[in-house]
C-alpha cells in the first residue's frame, strides 16, 4: 500500500435508496479494470451488496468498502445504504472519509434521504460533489434535477457538465470548464471537441460556471472584472480550493450502466476532492480530558479510529479502521485509551466485497481491517501508547421505532438477547435494553425495516424467530391531595403470629422533587427498630403503583402513629402493614397518571403539512412552531410517547415516503382523565388475567 498520502482519496457514495449508488460503484470498479464485468442488483452479484440479506432484499443494508487504484491514485469508496433505517452505517462512513459524492436520481431528483445526507455533510463540513445518475432512463432530466438541487440546497451547487443527448439517446457528456466532450463509440469513449450544434449552449454554461468559480477567489474575481485572461488551470485550482472549503459543489452526471460520465467523475475525484491530509490535523482529547490534536501525516504518532465492525463468516468479527496519522504494521500493539489496554494486531486486510488481501502495513489516509482484537468497540481510538489521544465520538440520531421482544420458547431468550446485543455493537443506532419498570426486553431502531433486519440477523445467527409486541409505556403515578390511612397486618396461625400497625400521611410534592419519608412517631408506639422496615415497605410499593403498575413519584410519606405487639411484631409485619397503609391512603389522594412527553421534530414537504398537523392533533400533540429548512417544513411538536408507537410508519405513509422525524424525551405530564380511565381499566383487566 505504498501510495503517497497526496495520492489517496477516501470517498463516501451517499444518496436516497434506489438512486444508483451501488450501480455507480460497480461502474467505477469496472472502468478502473478491477472487475471484468458489471454486476446488477437484480441479479444479486454486485461487489458491494454481497451480504445474503442484501441480496435477498435487493438493497444495501451495510456500508461496503471498495478500494482500488486509478491513474496512480488509491481511491477508497464507501458505498453507503440509501434508506434512513440504516443511517448509522452511513454516519460511521462519513466520519471516516474526506469527501462525498451525493448520488441523485436523474428521474426522481431530490428525495428524502438526499436531504438527510446533505444535512449530515453540512454538519460534518465534508467537501462534496453531486453525480446525477440514470440520465439514460425515461423521464430523466439533468436540467430539472439541477434546478431542484439548487432550490433545495442553494446556489453553491453548480453544473459542470452538459449531457450529449437525452434519455435513450444519451451519448456522452461535455465538461464545460475544459470544453471537451466524452462521447461513447461502441464499447469505448473518445475525447472530442464540442459538437458544433452544442457550442453556444456550452459557452453559455461555461460563462455561468466561470462566474461561480472566480467569485471564490478575490484576485481572480478582480482579474475577471478587468477582462484579463484566466487560464483553465487557474480556474481548476480555484474550483478545487472552493470545493474543499465547501464554497462550491460541482454537479456532474451520466449513466452508470452505460459508463457515461464515469471518466469525468474520476477526474473530479482526483483533481477537486481533497487528499486525506488537507485539513492538516485532527482534534481530540487527552485521556485526562485536555485538548490535543494529531497531524495528518505519516511521520506523526500513530492514530486511528474503529468506524465499522462487521461479521464476515469464518473470519469472525472484522474491525475497520481509518488511519489518520503514523503507520501501523502487522504485529503491532496499538493502545486503546478507553479500555486502557493494548491490542495485538496480528494481520491487516484490505477487502473489496468478499475479496480480501493481506497487507504488511497501513499509513495515514488508509482504510484497513483487522480481526481478533479483544477490547475495542465501535468508535474507539487506537493510538501509540506514548502519545495517547481520544478522537471525538461519532454522533448518532436517536431511535424513532421500538418494539418489545418476544420469543416462543423462553429458553431461547438469553441467546436471542445476546445476538441482538452483538448486532447493536455493530450498529449504534440499534439499542437493546431491558426496561427495569416493565421488565420487557425492548429494541430501538431507526424504523420498522431496521428492526426487521435485526430480527433476520438473529434468525440467521441463532435460528430464533423474533416476534414484536407493543411495549408498555413507562407511566408515573402521583397524588394531588393529602390523605391519611391505617395499615394493619394481623395474622394468627396457632403459634407465633404476625402483627404490624402503622398510620401514614401522604402529601403531594412539587414535580421533580422526588420521595421523602418522615418519621413523626412520638412515644415509641412504633419501635424504632421497625421504622426502616416501614420505609422499605413504602418504597417497594411505590415501584408498582395501584393505577397502572408504574413507579410512584413526588410525594412525602409521614409515619405518625401505630402500634406493636411484644411477641408477634417483626420487620416483615411492619413492611406489609406499610404497604397496605400506603395503598389505602393513595386511593384517597386524588391519584393521577403522568405520561412521558417527547419533543418531536418533523420534516415534511410543504404539501403534506396540513395532514401532519391534523395527525399531531389526533395524537394529543401540541405544535410549538413551524420553521423552514430548504424546501422542507419543520414542525416542532410535543407528543405523548404512548401516541408515537409506529409513528414512523404513519408519517412515511402520509408523506409518500418523504417525511422523517427525530424525537427526544422532554418531561412527564398529567394524563387526561378519560385516557387515564382507559389505562387503569386495561391494567386491572390484565391483573385479573394474571391472577
Amino acid at each position: 500500500m505504498a501510495v503517497p498520502t497526496a495520492m489517496k482519496r477516501n470517498i463516501a457514495l451517499v444518496g436516497h435508496g434506489g438512486c444508483g449508488k451501488t450501480t455507480l460503484a460497480e461502474a467505477m470498479l469496472f472502468a478502473a479494470g478491477v472487475i471484468t464485468r458489471m454486476g446488477a442488483i437484480e441479479d444479486g452479484n454486485t461487489v458491494s451488496d454481497y451480504n445474503p440479506e442484501e441480496i435477498r432484499r435487493r438493497y444495501s443494508i451495510y456500508s461496503s468498502i471498495l478500494p482500488f487504484d486509478h491513474n496512480g491514485h488509491r481511491i477508497t469508496l464507501i458505498d453507503c445504504p440509501g434508506y434512513l433505517d440504516f443511517i448509522g452505517e452511513t454516519l460511521a462512513a462519513l466520519n471516516a472519509v474526506d469527501a462525498a459524492v451525493l448520488v441523485v436520481s436523474g428521474v426522481a431528483g431530490v428525495e428524502p434521504q438526499t436531504r438527510v445526507n446533505w444535512q449530515y455533510l453540512e454538519k460534518l463540513k465534508l467537501p462534496r460533489m453531486v453525480f446525477v445518475s440514470g440520465l439514460d432512463k425515461e423521464n430523466s432530466s439533468f436540467d430539472n434535477v439541477v434546478g431542484a438541487l439548487r432550490h433545495a440546497f442553494g446556489k453553491s451547487l453548480t453544473p459542470l457538465i452538459i449531457p450529449i443527448g437525452q434519455q435513450s439517446q444519451l451519448k456522452g457528456v461535455i465538461n464545460v470548464l475544459t470544453r471537451r466532450a466524452f462521447i461513447k463509440d461502441g464499447d469505448k469513449f473518445s475525447e472530442q471537441d464540442v459538437p458544433a450544434e452544442m457550442q453556444d449552449k456550452v459557452e453559455a454554461a461555461r460563462t455561468a460556471l466561470v462566474e461561480s468559480i472566480v467569485e471564490l477567489d478575490e484576485k481572480l474575481f478582480e482579474r475577471y472584472l478587468a477582462d484579463e485572461p484566466i487560464t483553465d488551470a487557474e480556474l481548476a485550482g480555484a474550483l478545487q480550493a472552493g470545493t474543499q472549503r465547501g464554497d462550491i459543489c460541482p454537479i456532474i452526471g451520466g449513466s452508470s450502466k452505460q459508463l457515461v460520465g464515469v471518466q469525468t467523475l474520476f477526474d473530479m475525484i482526483e483533481t477537486a476532492l481533497p487528499q486525506p491530509n488537507f485539513r492538516g490535523k485532527i482534534s481530540g482529547k487527552k485521556p485526562n480530558g485536555g485538548d490535543d490534536s494529531r497531524a495528518l501525516a505519516e511521520d506523526a504518532p500513530f492514530c486511528a479510529r474503529v468506524f465499522k465492525i462487521s461479521t464476515e463468516g469464518q473470519l469472525g468479527d472484522l474491525f475497520w479502521m481509518r488511519v489518520y496519522s503514523g503507520t501501523l504494521h502487522s504485529g503491532d500493539t496499538p493502545y486503546n485509551p478507553r479500555a486502557n489496554e493494548s491490542e495485538k494486531v496480528t494481520n491487516l486486510l484490505v477487502m473489496r466485497g468478499k475479496v480480501r488481501e493481506d497487507v504488511p502495513q497501513a499509513s495515514a489516509g488508509d482504510i484497513v481491517a483487522t480481526v481478533k482484537i479483544k477490547t475495542s468497540k465501535l468508535g474507539d481510538t487506537l493510538c501509540a501508547k506514548e502519545h495517547q489521544i481520544i478522537l471525538p465520538a461519532i454522533e448518532y440520531p436517536s431511535a424513532v421505532a421500538y418494539e418489545a421482544v418476544e420469543v416462543d420458547d423462553k429458553n431461547d431468550l438469553e441467546k436471542t438477547m445476546s445476538s441482538l446485543n452483538q448486532y447493536s455493537g455493530m450498529d449504534r443506532t440499534l439499542r437493546v435494553m431491558q426496561n427495569e419498570e416493565t421488565k420487557e426486553q425492548v429494541i430501538y431502531g431507526m424504523g420498522q425495516l431496521h428492526l426487521d433486519v435485526a430480527a433476520a440477523y438473529v434468525k440467521g445467527k441463532v435460528g430464533v424467530q423474533l416476534q414484536w409486541k407493543r411495549p408498555r409505556v413507562p407511566y408515573r403515578e402521583t397524588i394531588t391531595t393529602t390523605a391519611e390511612a391505617q395499615g394493619k397486618y394481623k395474622k394468627q396461625t396457632g403459634g407465633r403470629g404476625k402483627y404490624g400497625d402503622v398510620h401514614l400521611r401522604l402529601e403531594p410534592k412539587e414535580r421533580g422533587t422526588g420521595f421523602e419519608f418522615v418519621d413523626a412517631v412520638v412515644g415509641g408506639v412504633v419501635p424504632s427498630r421497625f421504622i426502616p422496615a416501614v420505609e422499605k415497605g413504602v418504597i417497594e410499593t411505590m415501584e408498582a403503583g395501584p393505577l397502572s403498575g408504574s413507579r410512584v413519584i413526588d410525594m412525602r410519606v409521614t409515619l405518625f402513629y401505630g402500634s406493636s405487639h411484644s411477641v408477634d411484631s417483626d420487620e416483615l409485619s411492619f413492611k406489609v402493614a406499610a404497604s397496605m397503609g400506603f395503598k389505602y391512603a393513595f386511593e384517597k389522594c386524588g391519584p393521577i397518571l403522568l405520561e412521558p412527553i417527547y419533543s418531536v421534530v418533523i420534516y415534511t414537504p410543504d404539501n403534506f403539512l396540513g395532514d401532519i398537523m391534523a395527525d399531531v392533533n389526533t395524537r394529543r400533540g401540541r405544535v410549538g412552531g413551524i420553521d423552514q429548512e430548504g424546501d422542507l417544513k419543520v414542525v416542532n411538536a410535543q407528543i405523548p410517547l404512548g401516541e408515537l408507537y409506529q409513528y414512523i410508519n404513519s408519517l412515511r405513509s402520509m408523506t409518500q415516503g418523504q417525511g422523517y422525524y427525530e424525537m427526544t424525551f422532554s418531561h412527564y405530564e398529567q394524563v387526561p382523565s378519560n385516557v387515564q380511565a382507559d389505562i387503569v381499566k386495561k391494567y386491572q383487566a390484565t391483573r385479573k388475567e394474571e391472577d
